[in-house]
């Protein structure tokens, strides 16, 4: 019988929630934000978990401006 392999790239550090929890906390995050996503959908590629997280806080913080104007 041939093993069950699999490939580990990278090693993240942190949270590293249940299932449970991690259901319960993107049910939350889809009530605040109201049913909308942070990126449009598709596969990313990135060079290192670094350059994907900086990508990720960018189109959090664009989608935030998008959905609630500024008020000046």
């Amino acid at each position: 019988m041939e093993e069950n392999r699999q490939k580990q790239i990278g090693k993240r550090k942190g949270w590293n929630p249940s299932p449970g929890e991690a259901d319960q906390w993107l049910k939350t995050v889809h009530q605040l934000r109201g049913g909308i996503g942070v990126c449009p959908r598709g596969l990313y590629k990135f060079k290192t978990f670094e350059e994907a997280d900086q990508w990720m806080e960018m189109m959090i913080i664009k989608s935030i401006r998008e959905s609630r104007p500024l008020k000046t």
